[in-house]
């Protein structure tokens, strides 16, 4: 590279611009332009918190209770998080209270242990450090934790010191208290607050299975700590968002794509009143498992299934259960011993599915992967205008594949 830069001052002053924009790539902003609905509910929750809050340190104070209003440098970062952050795991409830609770007794027990003015410059990072340890260790890391340690050390450097019960009064119930406001207040927004992990119960709608399904809670924490991100997803909203991106595809792949344009239009079909000799002629010329029944005006009434025809001829062979089925297919060439005539009504059996042409093929997907199926009938204005088989979709999806 060095001999290139040399060689070529023209490469070389591009090779350095090119370098200087990407680098400044990464200074452009890196969240996305927020709705002006959101900015008015954010800003306005943010106030009412804070409010609230500044409500119950004067009454604190005039208690004869500990409390200060420096304390509203590290709500205020946490009303941020809990109204306009609300769906991030730094923002729930236990990163919150048990977060700046936990930082808190750090600090006091770093100033219990190591006199405010005794190399006072060294305090404050170990105030940090050890709050951000212990947050982890409680697994509350919240970022204003580590704003609640570094102010009681600088108070005490100061000359305010607290006593233990101001990690609990009112840092703790601050907090709470920012954080009850903000459920009420999410909860008025329609906004889900605090996370709630949905598990899908066994609903009686099939949804589609996608290959994200077989991902452990496991495999999405791996997947999270390899981009680190293990402290702005959960294992379970990186499960939803990967879902639901599985299922976008799908829709965009498939949506367009209808039964009618994937279906067999070529049908061999059958009326009720056909007599058991065309039925096995039919059988016989074509390699199908399953006859459609339809009407004089192409409305599909039932379908005949190959292993049907097969039971009745078997049972109509003489001393049928004596013998031992080795083969039906010399069946096919006798005449059945019957006294009555048979049709294919009397054989006939409900089809199994039925959609319109115009039915996306994303519907069916799931049906066909979990039922077995011969066949799904594909209907226009009741008619019957072609069948769609499992072979019909692999088609299609090797067509999109490709």
């Amino acid at each position: 590279m060095l001999v290139l830069l040399q060689a070529d001052p023209a490469f070389g002053r591009g090779f350095v611009v090119w370098n200087v924009m990407q680098l400044g790539n990464g200074w452009k902003p890196a969240v996305a332009p927020a709705a002006r609905l959101d900015v008015l509910r954010v800003g306005l929750g943010a106030g009412l918190g804070l409010a609230m809050a500044a409500v119950l340190v004067q009454l604190v104070q005039w208690g004869g209770g500990q409390g200060g209003w420096a304390l509203f440098a590290p709500l205020g970062a946490t009303a941020v998080l809990v109204f306009a952050v609300h769906t991030g795991p730094l923002s729930q409830p236990w990163s919150c209270v048990v977060g700046n609770t936990v930082s808190a007794l750090w600090a006091l027990l770093v100033l219990a242990c190591w006199p405010a003015q005794g190399a006072g410059w060294l305090l404050p990072a170990v105030a940090v450090g050890g709050a951000i340890a212990c947050m982890q260790l409680t697994r509350s890391l919240h970022p204003p934790g580590g704003a609640v340690a570094l102010l009681l050390v600088l108070e005490a450097q100061h000359g305010v010191l607290h006593s233990w019960s101001y990690a609990l009064v009112p840092i703790g119930l601050l907090t709470l208290v920012l954080v009850l406001l903000g459920v009420a207040y999410h909860r008025l927004w329609g906004k889900n607050y605090p996370l709630q992990v949905t598990v899908p119960a066994p609903a009686a709608k099939k949804t589609l299975h996608l290959p994200s399904d077989e991902l452990s809670d496991a495999d999405l924490q791996a997947l999270l700590a390899r981009f680190d991100q293990d402290y702005n997803l959960t294992p379970q909203e990186l499960g939803q968002l990967v879902r639901a991106a599985e299922e976008q595809a799908i829709a965009r792949r498939f949506g367009s794509v209808t039964c009618g344009q994937v279906m067999t239009a070529a049908l061999w079909t059958c009326r009720p009143t056909d007599d058991l000799d065309t039925l096995v002629a039919q059988f016989r010329q074509h390699p199908i498992k399953s006859l459609p029944v339809t009407d004089a005006q192409g409305h599909l009434l039932g379908v005949v299934a190959r292993s049907a025809l097969f039971d009745w001829l078997w049972q109509q062979q003489p001393h049928a259960r004596e013998k031992k089925p080795r083969s039906i297919w010399p069946l096919w060439g006798r005449k059945p011993v019957a006294t009555t005539a048979v049709h294919a009504a009397a054989l006939m059996e409900d089809a199994p599915l039925s959609v319109e042409d115009h039915t996306p093929v994303l519907h069916l997907l799931e049906t066909l992967a979990t039922h077995t199926v011969p066949f799904v009938a594909v209907l226009r204005q009741g008619k019957l205008v072609g069948i769609m088989t499992r072979t019909d979709v692999m088609r299609i999806l090797m067509e999109l594949a490709l």
